[in-house]
């Protein structure tokens, strides 16, 4: 014999309603045999006891609220007392590295200006030894040599020329005094 449970009556399903009833009998269950269960429903039959449990309830949040938005507060000063240092530790980098900046500056203008100073003294320098030390040199080097070619034209012993590395330089002559 086969034993068939025909779930199905009258074209509905059976499945929902038993989760449903099972759904329920649990909830009564519940209420009626745990510890949870029997304080709602003291809640549930004494609603003057809630007023004051809400109002305790309400009490506690505000309290926790303060003390967290105190917190936040807290949290909030700080962090703009760590960016004000931070802007002000920012500024005085800032002014410390253009001052640096400057003094180098300074510095290097005023090494600048020596050496130019140095170049322009060196330069004078130079030019008083030229006009002091070597134009006399040469003027007498110049003399000296005048004087030998006229000596040398003089005794007939010059062939006109004088000679250098590169060749011949012809001597002019002045016609004034050689007629």
């Amino acid at each position: 014999m086969e034993t068939r449970i025909n779930l199905k009556r009258n074209g509905s399903n059976v499945v929902p309603y038993v989760i449903v009833g099972s759904a329920i009998g649990g909830a009564i269950g519940y209420l009626l045999t745990s510890e949870s269960g029997k304080k709602i429903r003291h809640r549930v039959t004494h609603p003057d006891e809630l007023t004051n449990d809400l109002d305790g309830a309400r009490n506690f949040v505000e309290h926790k609220a303060r003390i967290v938005t105190q917190k936040v507060h807290d949290v909030i000063d700080r962090a703009k007392q760590g960016i004000e240092e931070g802007q002000r530790g920012y500024q005085e980098a800032g002014q410390y590295y253009r001052e640096q900046a400057r003094k180098l500056e300074s510095k290097s203008n005023e090494v600048t200006s020596n050496v130019h100073s140095t170049v322009d003294k060196l330069n004078r320098t130079a030019v008083t030894i030229e006009l002091g030390a070597l134009d006399p040199i040469c003027e007498i080097g110049a003399l000296a040599r005048g004087i030998q070619r006229g000596i040398q034209s003089l005794f007939g012993k010059g062939g006109g020329d004088y000679r250098t590395k590169e060749g011949p330089i012809p001597i002019q002559r002045d016609q004034r005094f050689s007629g």
